[in-house]
């Protein structure tokens, strides 16, 4: 099965610098396997930020095939690269094979944030779909296995948790 990137628009209230509340826009770009995959781990990301409601305004899916993600950069770039190649015939009369590319454009996004499936640490991740297996993913704290608890110290009531 493959992995598609989609583009969603979310819509949400939050307060602002001066505390009023304020209604806000963000388009994310995360990578699923699905529609509904797309809309559970919208759903799990805006949650995170979010402490009211908020509406999910599209997902599409996106035609980009690379990400590239800069630590200093706070914008999001989308670039067309043609890659070049040479025949054989062509190749004859070269001394080194190398491949060529054009960068036909550049334009400036209006991506506030992207979320890859396979970044370390992530915690916007959903249980895969029923056809792919029935177990959660490990790092998202809400369907993380639940741990037992420890053993209760010494001098604690184990019945109501007070120090004796």
């Amino acid at each position: 099965m493959k992995k598609y990137w989609f583009t969603c628009v979310v819509q949400y209230s939050r307060n602002g610098v001066d505390g009023a509340e304020e209604k806000k826009t963000d388009q994310l770009l995360l990578d699923a396997y699905t529609y509904t995959e797309a809309e559970a781990r919208l759903v799990g990301i805006v949650a995170e930020f979010c402490t009211g409601p908020f509406i999910i305004k599209q997902i599409t899916k996106s035609n980009y095939t690379e990400v590239v993600r800069f630590d200093t950069g706070e914008q999001w770039f989308r670039i067309k690269v043609a890659l070049t190649s040479f025949d054989d015939k062509v190749m004859l009369f070269m001394k080194s094979a190398s491949v060529g590319f054009v960068i036909p454009s550049i334009n400036y996004t209006k991506i506030s944030e992207v979320y890859p499936l396979s970044e370390e640490g992530s915690v916007n991740v959903i249980p895969s779909d029923s056809h792919a297996g029935s177990e959660a993913f490990a790092d998202h704290p809400a369907l993380a296995p639940v741990e037992p608890l420890a053993a209760v110290p010494a001098g604690v009531d184990a019945e109501t948790g007070e120090v004796v």
